[in-house]
C-alpha cells in the first residue's frame, strides 16, 4: 500500500493521525470545544482540531474493549477484525458535555455515555436505557448505518435516539428505530420505543442507511434499498428519503410499537434526457411537503411519486467514478459591495481522492466545475470525512490514518491566474503574481464571466531564435489531474496565414511536451510570429517569435572558428556547472529521504 507524502500540499496545510490499522470510520466534529472524535476499532479518539498531528494515541483516547469475543469467533467471524468493538455511533448530549457512543462489541451491539473528556461516568449518574446496542448501532462492522440523538420536539419533550440499521445477527430484520423515551431525573421510562414493521419489505427492503437529519418537527432518513415497486421486471436500486413526526406516539390498536406516520419516497438522481440515467447513491437531499394523515399508511408506506433534486440535474458526474463520502462547505465572497454565494463539495472516492467542486446559480440555472483532486490515501477508500469552518479544515479519513487539510489550499495548489480565480477561497495578486487566500482586491471569477479577467497576469515573452535552431515554449502552467480533461491549444499567428492551431501529426515539425509545452523543430522565416497558449477558454501564456534569416554557413576566418570554439567552451563549462548542482541536490534528496524513515508516524513527510 502506498504511503501519502503530501508533497503536492505546503507541510503547514496537511497533517496526519495514525496510530495504526484501527478503522477510522465515524467522525463527529465539535466546534465548541476543538475536538474531532473519530471512532476506531476497540478505541475513541478525541483529536486537536487546530492540528491533529498534535493528537496522542493513548492520552488523547479511551478503550472500550469488546466482551463475547469468543462466542463471536464461534458463529464463523474473524477474530481480528469482526470481533472486535468497532465504535459507529458518537452523538452529542445537551450542551455536548457528554457524549452518546454506540459500538459493534464482537456482534453484540453495546452503548455507553462519556464525558466529553473521554472519562465514564459515575454511578450514581447514570443514564437510563444504556447498555444494549441492540437496533442503534450494527452488528456487523461492514453494514451501513446511521443514528442521531434528538433533544427537542420528541413526546414529552424527552431526548432519544434515531437510528437506522440492522437489528438482528443475521441481518434479518432492518429497521428505523426511537429508543424507549426517559424521564432523566426520575429513570422512569414515559413512552416505549417506535420501529418499522418488522419483516415487512414494503417498509424497508434491506436497506443501505446513507445518514439522517433532524429537520422541525420530522427526523428524514436517507438510504438505497431493493425497488419493491420494480420487483416484477428484475432487481433494481432505489435512493430513498424516508421520514417520521418526532411525536409519534404510536397506534392506539394497532401498530402501538410501529411509525404511525413513516412515509418513504423515491430520490430522482438521474442526468435528465428522453431516457434519463438513474444513479444509486444520494448527493442532495430535498424535504417533501406534509401529508395529510392517510388510512392507508400502513399498508402503503410508499409514496407514489419521486422527490426530485433541486435543479433537475446532478452537481457533478464521471463515468466509472464511485464516491463514499461527501462534505459541503458555504462560501460567502464581498465582491466589489455584492455578495457572492457558492456551495463547494468535497467528495471522497474508493481510491482514496478527493474531489473538490464548485455550484454557483446565474440566471437562476445551476452551473458548477471540478476545481480540484487531492490524491491524499492512494489506493485505500475514503471512509469518514467532516468539515469545519472555524478551524478552516477538511478531514478525511482511510482505514490507516486521519488527515487534515485546509480549506484555502492557494498558494501551493494554483500556480497560474486562470487556475486560482475559479476557487471561491483563493485569489490571485497579480503584482506578486501568486495567489493567496482571498482578500477584496484579488482576482477571482469563480463563474467564468469574464474572459479576460487574467489577461494582465499573463506571461508575455519575446523570443529571438537562429535559422535551424530547435526552440521550446513553455505553458508556464502545472497541469494536475484535475485539467487533464480540459484541451489545452496551441495557436501560431502570422501574416501568411492569419491564425491557425498547431497540429502535433507532425513529429518532425511540432511536438507536444509532457507538460504541454510546445517543441519547434529546426525553426525557419515561416515560424516567426506570435504563439498563444490556451486551456479551455483562458489564455495561459504569449510568445513573440522571431527568426533570424541569417542561415549556418561554414567559417571562412580563423577569428570565426575561435569564436564559435569560444561558445561551445562556454556552453560546456554551463553544462558542467548544472551537471554539479543537480547531483548535490540528489545527494540531499537521498538524505532527508533516510530521515524520514526514523520520523514519527504522526509528523508530517
Amino acid at each position: 500500500m502506498k504511503r501519502a507524502t503530501f508533497s503536492q500540499f505546503p507541510k503547514n496545510h496537511v497533517r496526519e493521525f495514525s496510530c495504526g490499522t484501527l478503522y477510522y470510520r465515524t467522525f463527529f466534529v465539535d466546534s465548541k470545544r476543538d475536538a474531532l472524535y473519530v471512532g476506531a476499532m476497540d478505541r475513541l479518539y478525541r483529536l486537536n482540531m487546530n492540528n491533529i498531528s498534535a493528537s496522542h494515541c493513548d492520552r488523547d483516547s479511551i478503550n472500550l474493549e469488546p466482551s463475547n469475543v469468543a462466542q463471536c469467533v464461534s458463529k464463523g467471524k474473524s477474530e481480528h477484525f469482526d470481533c472486535r468493538n468497532h465504535v459507529r455511533v458518537i452523538q452529542p448530549m445537551g450542551d455536548g458535555s457528554r457524549l452518546y457512543v454506540c459500538g459493534t462489541n464482537a456482534h453484540s451491539p453495546k452503548d455507553w455515555v462519556l464525558y466529553s473528556n473521554l472519562t465514564h461516568l459515575p454511578r450514581h449518574e447514570y443514564v437510563p436505557g444504556i447498555g444494549m446496542g441492540v437496533a442503534k448501532c450494527p452488528y456487523d462492522p461492514a453494514d451501513n448505518s446511521t443514528a442521531l440523538w434528538v433533544e427537542r420536539g420528541n413526546p414529552g419533550s424527552l431526548p432519544a435516539l434515531y437510528s437506522g440499521t440492522n437489528a438482528e445477527f443475521t441481518k434479518a430484520d432492518t429497521v428505523i428505530f426511537r429508543t424507549d423515551l426517559h424521564n432523566l431525573t426520575t429513570g422512569r421510562r414515559e413512552f416505549s420505543f417506535k420501529r418499522t414493521l418488522k419483516y415487512d419489505s414494503k417498509w424497508l427492503d434491506k436497506p443501505n442507511f446513507v445518514g439522517s437529519f433532524d429537520v422541525g418537527e420530522y427526523v428524514l432518513f436517507f438510504f438505497r434499498e431493493t425497488a419493491v415497486e420494480y420487483i416484477n421486471c428484475g432487481k433494481a436500486v432505489y435512493s430513498r428519503v424516508a421520514r417520521v413526526c418526532k411525536q409519534d406516539t404510536g397506534g392506539k390498536n394497532i401498530l402501538s410499537q410501529n411509525w404511525a406516520t413513516y412515509l418513504k419516497a423515491r430520490l430522482n438522481c438521474s442526468i435528465p434526457g428522453e431516457f434519463p440515467f438513474y444513479f444509486n447513491e444520494i448527493h442532495h437531499y430535498f424535504i417533501p411537503d406534509v401529508l395529510p394523515d392517510n388510512s392507508r399508511v400502513r399498508s402503503h408506506p410508499l409514496m407514489d411519486s419521486a422527490v426530485s433534486h433541486e435543479h433537475e440535474k446532478p452537481i457533478y458526474y464521471k463515468r466509472d467514478l464511485f464516491f463514499t463520502r461527501l462534505v459541503v462547505d458555504r462560501v460567502k465572497v464581498d465582491m466589489m459591495g455584492h455578495q457572492l454565494d457558492y456551495t463547494v463539495y468535497y467528495a471522497g472516492t474508493n481510491e482514496g481522492k478527493i474531489h473538490k467542486i464548485v455550484q454557483w446559480t446565474r440566471n437562476g440555472d445551476s452551473q458548477s466545475a471540478l476545481l480540484d483532486i487531492f490524491d491524499v490515501t492512494p489506493g485505500e477508500p475514503i471512509q469518514a470525512m467532516a468539515l469545519s469552518r472555524l478551524h478552516g479544515s477538511l478531514y478525511a479519513a482511510s482505514d490507516r490514518r486521519v488527515l487534515q487539510l485546509r480549506l484555502a489550499l492557494c498558494a501551493r495548489r494554483y500556480d497560474a491566474c486562470v487556475r486560482c480565480a475559479r476557487d471561491p477561497y483563493c485569489g490571485w495578486d497579480k503584482d506578486a503574481g501568486v495567489c493567496r487566500e482571498y482578500t477584496p482586491g484579488l482576482i477571482q471569477d469563480v463563474a467564468n464571466e469574464t474572459a479576460d479577467i487574467c489577461d494582465s497576469s499573463i506571461s508575455r515573452k519575446s523570443v529571438s531564435a537562429t535559422w535551424g535552431q530547435s526552440l521550446h515554449l513553455g505553458s508556464f502552467v502545472k497541469m494536475p489531474e484535475v485539467l487533464q480533461p480540459r484541451a489545452v491549444t496551441w495557436y501560431h499567428y502570422s501574416r501568411e496565414k492569419g491564425r491557425h492551431p498547431i497540429a502535433f501529426n507532425k513529429p518532425e515539425k511540432y511536438i507536444e511536451t509532457s507538460e504541454h509545452g510546445l517543441l519547434i523543430i529546426s525553426v525557419n522565416e515561416a515560424d516567426a510570429g506570435r504563439y498563444d497558449c490556451w486551456l479551455g477558454g483562458s489564455l495561459l501564456c504569449s510568445y513573440n517569435i522571431t527568426v533570424d534569416t541569417h542561415r549556418c554557413s561554414p567559417p571562412e576566418k580563423s577569428n570565426e572558428y575561435q569564436k564559435i570554439y569560444t561558445n561551445w567552451c562556454h556552453e560546456f563549462e554551463k553544462y558542467k556547472t548544472a551537471m554539479k548542482t543537480w547531483e548535490r541536490k540528489q545527494e540531499q534528496c537521498a538524505r532527508q529521504n533516510d530521515s524520514n524513515q526514523n520520523m514519527h508516524p504522526n509528523e508530517i513527510v
